[in-house]
């Protein structure tokens, strides 16, 4: 037979399920602007039925009322899963393009301030000097001139060292962020462990699986007991911010490589021509072989920290051969040799490829700072490809998980008037009560 009191506990079981429903709504308004909040949701279900026999021998199920089954986050495994992979895409091709805009930067081509005008007033220098093979004062242009294509390469291949040992540092940074965001998050999936329907902790969680996934790919799987295991390589990482600072870093090498190799073949071929003609200088009426106009120092270091324009020649521009025959220096022959090799073909080893390129001084540095430029303007075009993709996707979970207030005032209304109706039925049911209880059998 039912209890007596069996409409009292439904009622009970209502008011408190209508309560949590609000309460809950509440919780969503609260958190309407909250960064990674997941509205929630109050799942009720009917509570088990219990028989009810009836007078005259047949039974039938009698409800119990409606209780709380779960608190439900509303999120999409799929979304997230998008999310973090181009997340971790955007990551990566961010630090290629933050690079190759600093190297573009750098190197200031085109323009008068670029290498490239520098090495055009070198040839010119040496064709002045062609044509004025006696003049003192043209063999300090040449040699001012040396310096200053020299000054432009130092300056760029320095440039290019201090972003070389920057993106090492923010590699450190981003391994150790990595590790930090790592043990939070266990220690976020054993409190999920611990609680079991942590909602917040869980939103808590996946922010900072969101943060990591824009240093690394990430791969989540979602255990039995709600925990979440993130697995990444961070020795070889294939997308995020790691993974572009890693090419950022090999890009930024080959760059320096090949400026040095402008270098390495520049200067030996200037100086092979410069020691083999006659300077100014006569010594017992003897006229001198010309010097070196460039040196390199022994030691550790790139080519062009050890290269530098000859004191010999700076402290004394006389000493800078323009004829190739003693005692006929007005013909500047040598000199005429030296600016013609500005259209003689040599072979660059490519860095960062087994490729030889056969290509005169300007030309390969220009092939160098054009690459450098299609590569930027290819990445622009995926970054912004990107950053459109993840918008879209981050708006498409704001419409799954982000709190409408439309809607949570319409169930606030819904849920208000469920408690009002069941607070209603309990007074209902304790007025017939107290008829059974105060007014029968007296």
């Amino acid at each position: 037979m039912t209890s007596t009191f069996h409409g009292l506990e439904i009622g009970r079981r209502s008011l408190y399920t209508q309560q949590t429903a609000l309460s809950t709504t509440g919780h969503n308004i609260a958190n309407a602007n909250t960064p990674g909040y997941s509205r929630q949701r109050v799942n009720m279900e009917a509570t088990s039925s219990i028989t009810n026999p009836y007078q005259g021998g047949t039974s039938s199920e009698l409800g119990t009322g409606v209780s709380v089954g779960s608190i439900e986050r509303i999120r999409s495994k799929y979304l997230d899963t998008q999310y973090r992979e181009r997340n971790a895409a955007l990551g990566s091709e961010s630090m290629k393009l933050e690079t190759l805009q600093q190297i573009e930067m750098m190197s200031a081509e085109p323009g008068e301030n670029g290498l490239n005008a520098s090495l055009n007033k070198l040839w010119s220098a040496f064709e002045d000097l062609s044509a004025n093979p006696d003049s003192l004062a043209a063999r300090s242009v040449v040699v001012s001139r040396a310096q200053e294509v020299l000054d432009k390469g130092k300056a760029f291949n320095k440039d290019l060292q201090n972003l070389s040992e920057s993106l090492q540092s923010q590699t450190d940074a981003v391994l150790k962020d990595i590790d930090t965001l790592s043990k939070q998050i266990n220690e976020l999936n054993k409190e999920v462990v611990r609680t079991n329907d942590a909602n917040d902790v869980k939103d808590k969680r996946d922010q900072l699986i969101d943060e990591l996934s824009s240093l690394i790919d990430v791969d989540v799987t979602e255990k039995s007991n709600g925990a979440l295991e993130v697995n990444y390589d961070t020795a070889n990482p294939k997308a995020g911010k790691l993974k572009g600072l890693g090419e950022a870093a090999a890009l930024t090498k080959n760059v320096q490589t090949n400026l040095n190799a402008v270098f390495e073949q520049l200067a030996p071929e200037i100086n092979t021509l410069a020691e083999s003609g006659y300077s100014l200088v006569k010594v017992n009426g003897t006229m001198q072989q010309g010097k070196a106009l460039f040196t390199e120092a022994t030691g550790d270091g790139s080519y062009l920290e050890r290269l530098s324009v000859s004191n010999d020649v700076k402290s004394n521009p006389a000493n800078l051969a323009a004829s190739s025959t003693e005692g006929t220096v007005s013909n500047g022959d040598l000199a005429a040799k030296i600016s013609e090799l500005k259209d003689k073909t040599l072979s660059f080893d490519l860095a960062g490829s087994d490729d030889q390129v056969d290509a005169t001084t300007n030309d390969f540095y220009s092939m160098l700072i054009s690459n450098i430029g299609s590569k930027t303007q290819s990445v622009e075009r995926t970054v912004g490809n990107n950053e459109t993709v993840l918008k879209s996707i981050e708006s498409n979970r704001l419409s799954v998980s982000g709190v409408s207030l439309d809607e949570e005032m319409a169930n606030l209304v819904q849920f208000q008037h469920a408690y009002n109706a069941a607070a209603r039925y309990v007074s209902t049911t304790d007025e017939m009560l107290d008829v059974i209880i105060n007014r029968m059998g007296v």
